[in-house]
């Protein structure tokens, strides 16, 4: 049993091959703030080789002293879906290879990998042949360019506290070019009043602990459970409800980057001798 692949010649050049270009545009709304985007040129290169391979299973075998022989076509496959990695074994012949395969009384396993050992060494030629290309430079010049953009997007987006807005397309393009210095400004102070406020609410919350635990002290002769009666309810809930304020303050999923370890267990002791 064996695997063979046929060279052919196909009758029609290419012409879909990869986008020549990547274009930016400005989107402009009253309702959003403005923001540029991208998308690839309709212009493609041309795909000139005008190649396909042939891919089947042979086995040959006797028969009342004959040879006798079986054969499977797997697939055919043009020059250029190898070339760009875009053909998958599995994708293209996997309904022909089961047929091979209950005919030849074989496992799948056996004729994908009698296939595969042909076919690499063809994958490993075309694809090299085909990195030599203007098609394939410029491609991976698309991509360069796009990951880059992915990873700018993100790390702006981490920085000013703006995961899942196109607040970096609103200042820059897909090439990094800041459009709009302007709206990055307007970003940059929005983002500077937010930790500021977001301080002076910390600062507030622990004054308001503070002040609270003092008064506590002062009026309390021991635990809470010390106070007794319709005030011992009353006040447990209150308490409870400055426990809850605080902790949400000084929890560590609030403070990111920041030890609150001393704070959170200096309220956990709090708890305790409120017996909360």
């Amino acid at each position: 049993m064996y695997c063979v692949i046929q060279e052919i010649e196909t009758r029609r050049m290419q012409k879909n091959g990869y986008p020549k270009r990547i274009e930016t545009y400005f989107t402009e709304s009253n309702v959003i703030p403005s923001y540029y985007g991208y998308c690839y040129s309709t212009e493609r290169f041309e795909r000139p080789i005008k190649k396909a391979y042939r891919i089947s299973i042979h086995e040959s075998y006797r028969e009342a002293g004959r040879i006798k022989k079986k054969q499977f076509v797997v697939c055919t496959v043009n020059y250029y879906s190898i070339a760009d990695d875009s053909f998958n074994l599995y994708d293209w012949g996997d309904s022909r290879i089961n047929i091979a395969v209950d005919a030849l009384c074989c496992s799948s396993e056996f004729l994908y990998d009698l296939i595969e050992k042909k076919l690499n060494p063809l994958k490993e030629h075309i694809q090299a042949e085909f990195a030599q290309t203007e098609e394939f430079k410029v491609h991976e010049e698309h991509e360069r360019i796009t990951t880059l953009y992915a990873v700018s997007k993100a790390e702006f987006n981490e920085r000013y506290g703006t995961v899942g807005s196109n607040a970096y397309d609103q200042c820059y393009d897909v090439f990094g070019v800041l459009q709009n210095p302007q709206r990055l400004k307007e970003i940059e102070e929005e983002y500077l009043e937010k930790i500021n406020y977001e301080q002076k609410s910390r600062e507030q919350s622990r004054r308001y602990y503070e002040d609270s635990y003092s008064n506590y002290n002062r009026n309390s002769s021991g635990s809470f459970g010390s106070v007794g009666g319709q005030r011992n309810e009353e006040s447990k809930a209150t308490l409870k409800q400055f426990y809850r304020t605080l902790s949400k303050a000084y929890h560590p999923d609030s403070n990111p980057g920041k030890d609150t370890s001393e704070e959170m267990k200096l309220l956990n002791q709090i708890k305790i001798d409120w017996g909360l």
